[in-house]
């Protein structure tokens, strides 16, 4: 009789990988596509850039809290859940918002969470009519507080400038394992972040969500886990693992070619796999499209930039997983960087 011992987490290759399954959750999301009209849809239709830039309705079921800050609370017995959005002033510019990002994040988020990395993870979305907007997320502790946040802050291009809102993702209870269930609450109130965020109009509209030219160039992708087990009669043991990689080069002439390896350990037997392909690649709105030979590949993009390490990264969900709620962005999401 064989009785687990352990289980080994997902391990990245690229460094960042870490970085993006603690920032944002380990769970898959409740929140799918279809739900995020104009959010994050491929499909979400574009309207003309807001007058002067920003066009900004606070959701029906957030209550004002204080000048610029507003709560949405879902009850759930005598805990809840609760999302804070504080809108920030304006950044001047929409140059290099990458940089502003962190700037940002530094200048309001580091100064008042203990531990919160000076160092973000960029990714991207579009608001509703079309505007493109970069935003970060970490789980975080207040100094004040006994229970993790997921924060986040977002920079809505908007005329000529950057509209900061951050927002604050909290559930609330004081039982015994409390601060280990609100790490897997998020996805709970994800939908209210969504609303959010249909009520916020951008400008310039019409424009991708990456350049092709954050697209060129090598990228490496992996992650593994591993289980071990002992046979509580012999005493014995042994490890069940898998690992894999994914490499991609986008040519700027738009041709790419893809490699994959992986080793699968079932009872000490490994059995290993590979595979090729070629094709062309293009830019659809807020999809990496991928025309192979030997298969067609659609990932939504949600993150392109310098990341923590520095490196140039690439984060992608492949089709039918496409969602931007923090648990199925980890899940489900795949970290390239650069080689």
């Amino acid at each position: 009789m064989w009785v687990l011992l352990g289980i080994g987490g997902l391990c990245a290759v690229c460094g960042a990988g870490t970085v993006a399954l603690v920032g944002l959750g380990v769970i898959a999301g409740a929140t799918d596509m279809t739900d995020m009209k104009g959010g994050g849809s491929p499909s979400a239709g574009q309207r003309e850039g807001a007058p002067g830039g920003l066009a900004f309705t606070v959701p029906a079921s957030f209550a004002p809290v204080s000048e610029g800050r507003w709560r949405f609370e879902k009850p759930d017995g005598d805990k809840r859940h609760t999302v804070d959005l504080i809108r920030l002033p304006a950044v001047p510019g929409l140059e290099d918002p990458i940089a502003k990002l962190t700037q940002q994040w530094n200048a309001t988020i580091v100064r008042d969470w203990p531990n919160a990395p000076k160092r973000v993870l960029p990714l991207r979305r579009f608001v509703n009519n079309g505007a493109r907007a970069y935003f970060t997320s970490a789980t975080l502790t207040a100094a004040n507080a006994d229970h993790p946040s997921l924060v986040s802050l977002y920079l809505v291009e908007a005329g000529d400038r950057l509209e900061p809102f951050v927002v604050l993702q909290e559930y609330f209870d004081t039982s015994v394992g409390a601060s280990i269930v609100a790490r897997f609450s998020f996805d709970q109130t994800q939908p209210a972040v969504e609303e959010v965020f249909k009520g916020v109009e951008g400008s310039p509209v019409g424009v991708p969500l990456v350049d092709e030219a954050e697209i060129a160039g090598a990228w490496k992708y992996g992650s593994g886990a591993s289980m071990q087990y002992v046979n509580v009669i012999t005493g014995g043991t042994t490890v069940n693992s898998v690992s894999y990689s994914v490499s991609y080069a986008f040519g700027a002439g738009h041709d790419f070619t893809y490699d994959y390896a992986g080793a699968n350990t079932q009872f000490g037997n490994t059995q290993f796999g590979s595979d090729r392909d070629t094709g062309s690649w293009r830019v659809e709105h807020d999809l990496l499209v991928l025309d192979g030979e030997r298969r067609d590949r659609k990932y939504f993009i949600v993150g392109a930039g310098p990341g923590p390490s520095g490196k140039r990264v690439l984060y992608l969900i492949p089709e039918g997983h496409w969602s931007l709620s923090p648990g199925a962005i980890a899940q489900h999401g795949e970290l390239y960087e650069a080689e």
